[in-house]
């Protein structure tokens, strides 16, 4: 199993790595960008710390939603942009530590939950969701093109149902969770 899992990052850096053909770079966050966050889950407080530039992250997917984009072989048609949820993104963020905390990478929790379960505990009632992984030294550009040039991360992200997105990353885990409310 622990070999599996293994084999299942590489394969994921892997996929990123070979989507992007531009350098890695230095981020360095706008000034409106806010480095940390407070927020309380079940009695426990969390300092969101490392946190995405959202303006950017919005700019980067939402240039792809304006225009149209092939995923793989898929062409996708403009669709409306995404907005920003900070349920979303303190989900993901929740994800993305308990991924690095526990050296593993999946869409399933350690305690068996979904991305469902996930963004419902923080209050966002779904009605259709969507989440992207990715884990390396990567800025918010390399990831968002790694997950274009991934036919199933980019069918996600250009999907017309889903209205609102949230990103997050802990250390080198990304994740990303896009959804429809009621």
């Amino acid at each position: 199993m622990k070999n599996l899992t293994f084999a299942c990052i590489a394969a994921c850096l892997t996929i990123l790595c070979a989507c992007s053909k531009e350098p890695l770079e230095e981020y360095i966050p706008s000034k409106n960008a806010s480095l940390t966050s407070n927020f309380t889950f079940k009695d426990t407080t969390f300092v969101m710390t490392q946190r995405v530039d959202s303006a950017n992250m919005l700019a980067l997917i939402n240039t792809y939603r304006s225009k149209g984009c092939n995923c793989g072989d898929t062409w996708m048609p403009p669709v409306p942009p995404l907005t920003w949820n900070i349920r979303l993104e303190k989900a993901a963020w929740l994800h993305s530590k308990e991924m690095n905390d526990s050296v593993y990478m999946s869409h399933t929790g350690k305690n068996g939950s979904t991305g469902g379960d996930r963004i419902r505990k923080m209050g966002y009632n779904w009605k259709s969701y969507a989440e992207n992984l990715a884990l390396g030294i990567l800025t918010e550009k390399t990831v968002v093109a790694g997950w274009m040039g991934s036919k199933t991360h980019c069918l996600a992200m250009m999907n017309p149902i889903l209205k609102e997105t949230g990103i997050a990353r802990f250390r080198n885990y990304w994740t990303q969770e896009i959804g429809l409310s009621y």
